[in-house]
């Protein structure tokens, strides 16, 4: 079977954006059984339990819960709302993306266009997400040495890990003011 190279690099790029999806996706979880705890403090068996329970939970369970734990910057939760919703039609149904198709060379570029910016999406949430980690990897006393030493993670510490309290606000445990 030959495949027109157009089609070769948006079936590339599907697959870069699956990789990129379950990174991005398990640092989410992490940040939700360790980082953002729904108890504290948290025990070997409660741990086990919670995994246990949450194993299939969807990523739109995973962000409603963070939204119970914690305020959300706006601009933040915005793009937490619109990669959610990429992620689901890109996942489950190519059909809601617009103008999704290969036949054309048009829509090939359109849908080239959608998987690049799922994946820039993808990768603006795993580096918050990965700030959140590092800040409370920092807070828990665990050393920084135990990242490879690459330009990315500089950019998590130099970055993303500053904006964490600007992104993930305290929950107000008194709305009435």
């Amino acid at each position: 079977m030959d495949i027109p190279p157009e089609h070769q690099e948006v079936l590339l790029a599907m697959g870069v954006a699956v990789l990129m999806l379950q990174a991005t996706e398990k640092v989410i979880r992490l940040c939700m059984t360790l980082v953002l705890q729904k108890q504290s403090p948290l025990t070997l068996e409660a741990l086990q339990e919670q995994e246990e329970t949450e194993r299939n939970k969807t990523l739109g369970y995973f962000l409603a819960e963070l939204r119970k734990r914690a305020d959300l910057d706006d601009g933040f939760d915005v793009l937490l709302k619109d990669f959610l919703k990429n992620r689901n039609d890109f996942i489950h149904d190519l059909s809601r993306v617009p103008d999704w198709e290969l036949g054309s060379p048009g829509r090939t570029a359109k849908a080239k266009q959608f998987v690049h910016r799922l994946i820039q999406q993808s990768e603006a949430v795993l580096k918050v997400f990965f700030g959140l980690v590092s800040a409370w990897q920092e807070q828990v006393g665990i050393p920084e040495s135990a990242l490879p030493q690459h330009a990315w993670f500089d950019e998590i510490e130099a970055i993303y890990k500053p904006l964490v309290d600007q992104v993930f606000l305290a929950k107000d445990s008194n709305p009435s003011g």
